[in-house]
């Protein structure tokens, strides 16, 4: 016990809360953009390697678990930034005609994340045809994959310029990470 009666975390609780407080926004809001997503598609990546059906659905099981996890973390540490509503810009002066909260942003940037990856997924699948239709349809496959793997990268740092340009240098509070991550054994209460 800790002198204030709250119990002392775990060391693995300890280090988590640790390694969250040398990330700023910025490192957060890329990890909930990227590792969920990739984490998400173990699945489907092990239906390419034809592994048996056990097997990709373990994988499945454990990509999802990851997936929810990286998510819903992120989106709890992201939660104390100005959350209102805000228009989406394609460049400088290239707009988008909607409107979204940086939780929606940052959704639909991991779906667009998930799109990509999925749809490399479905180029290697086409190389895998050894045709030359195959690997034309491999090839555009990948390169549409390649462009939308990285428009999250470009739209993020427009979205954090013009409405966030604090979240490269600050970090959550003690608070908000002891709120996000309160440790395995809050699970068992």
């Amino acid at each position: 016990m800790e002198y204030n009666g709250t119990p002392r975390p775990d060391s693995f609780t300890q280090g988590c809360r640790d390694f969250l407080r040398t990330l700023t926004y910025e490192d957060i809001m890329a990890w909930t953009i990227y590792a969920a997503p990739l984490a998400f598609m173990i699945g489907p990546a092990a239906m390419v390697a034809h592994d048996p059906v056990m097997s990709m659905v373990l994988h499945s099981l454990v990509g999802f678990c990851l997936s929810w996890m990286l998510h819903r973390m992120g989106h709890r540490l992201l939660v104390m930034l100005n959350n209102e509503p805000q228009r989406i810009f394609l460049s400088r002066s290239l707009r988008l005609p909607l409107t979204l909260t940086l939780s929606q942003f940052i959704w639909t940037l991991e779906v667009v994340v998930g799109t990509a990856v999925f749809t490399g997924i479905l180029a290697k699948r086409c190389f895998m045809m050894g045709d030359t239709v195959g690997i034309l349809m491999g090839l555009c496959l990948f390169a549409v994959g390649l462009g939308l793997f990285f428009a999250p990268v470009h739209l993020g740092r427009l979205w954090i310029k013009r409405y966030s340009p604090a979240m490269p240098l600050v970090g959550p509070t003690d608070d908000v990470i002891n709120e996000s991550f309160p440790g395995p054994r809050s699970l068992f209460k």
